[in-house]
Order: structure tokens, then C-alpha cells, then sequence
């Protein structure tokens, strides 16, 4: 109701500097895909950065509760109405795993924020193995444990240092706090 009436912004989980992050490599890209949009605060900055004629391809569930529609993709349509940026957005309505076979090839910028579970991280990073080209980045959140936070046991974190950090088709070339950013080689 407060978005609505535009006396409150949409909500985001990712810090500034890790928001810094997404515009930055995101920058000049013709074709992105976000997994997990949540209310499009990141889904905004990744659309403002990339070309004119870019499209961002959101993939999250937002799930009915109760036969009603989900508030968070109302805010999501909403912010991204107000920031003049519908035209650069796909929304793709359901988990990476089941949006996989709709999402382009030869991908610019991929940003991995949506089931944090090892698995579900795991079969992102599979993705990202499928879709990013050669020169793309990926950032992903929550892969990293900030020394000051050391209580964060996230299955995104493990994952990233048992098996995304040591791709060797990718490398480590950005971090802001618990946000990773890798180039395919």
C-alpha cells in the first residue's frame, strides 16, 4: 500500500556497494538475465546500465498465496513502471530450473540471487556454465561470508568455495561484501 501510494521505495536485501556492483558490470549489456528480482530494486540498475535496445530477462516464482497475487511482483511491475524501464524487461514467472529452457544464449550479464539452498546455487552456476559467454560476467550474492558476519552459513557461500570459485573457466575479478563477480575466460 505504501509503494502504491509512493510514500515508501522497494525493498532490497543487497547493500549499496554491492548494488554499485550490478550497475558497473552490467554496463553496455545487450542481453542480462536476474534470478530472483524480488521488488526490482537490482532489476533496475541492471536495466538503467545496459544498452538501449538491452533486455533483462527476471526470473522469480512470485508465488500466489492464498489465490492471491504476490505483493512483491506488484511493487516489482510498479518500480520498474516508474523508472521508465518496462520496455527492457522480461519477467519470467517460475524457478531458474524451470524457466532454464527460456532463457537466451550468449548471455552479457547474469546475476545469481535467488534460492540460496547449495543445490539450487549449484544448478544456477550449471546455468550460468550454459548461458554466459566468453567475456560475461557473473555476479552472484551471497557467496561470500564477511569476516565481520561470521554467523552467514548460507548454501550459496559453500557452494561458492567448493565449486564456483575454483571454475576454471571463470575468475574472480570484483568482490564488494558478500557479492562475487566472475568473468568467463
Amino acid at each position: 500500500m505504501l509503494h502504491a501510494l509512493s510514500i515508501a521505495g522497494p525493498l532490497s536485501q543487497t547493500y549499496p556497494e554491492e548494488l554499485a556492483l550490478l550497475s558497473t558490470y552490467a554496463a553496455g549489456a545487450g542481453i542480462a538475465v536476474e534470478i530472483g528480482s524480488f521488488q526490482g530494486v537490482s532489476s533496475a540498475l541492471i536495466a538503467a546500465a545496459m544498452r538501449d535496445d538491452g533486455i533483462l530477462y527476471c526470473v522469480d516464482p512470485w508465488p500466489e498465496r492464498n489465490g492471491r497475487s504476490e505483493p512483491n511482483l506488484a511493487i516489482f511491475r510498479r518500480h520498474i513502471r516508474r523508472r521508465g524501464l518496462g520496455g527492457k524487461i522480461a519477467i519470467l514467472r517460475g524457478t531458474s530450473r524451470v524457466m532454464a529452457e527460456r532463457l537466451p544464449r550468449a548471455v552479457d550479464f547474469l546475476f545469481i540471487d535467488g534460492d540460496h539452498s547449495k543445490a539450487a546455487i549449484e544448478f544456477d552456476w550449471l546455468l550460468a556454465r550454459d548461458i554466459v559467454r566468453a567475456g560475461g560476467h557473473v555476479c552472484l550474492h551471497d557467496a561470500l561470508v564477511p569476516a565481520s558476519e561470521p554467523w552467514r552459513t548460507l548454501g550459496s557461500a559453500a557452494c561458492f568455495g567448493e565449486v564456483i570459485a575454483r571454475d576454471p573457466d571463470f575468475a574472480l575479478v570484483d568482490s564488494r561484501h558478500t557479492m562475487a563477480v566472475m568473468r568467463r575466460r
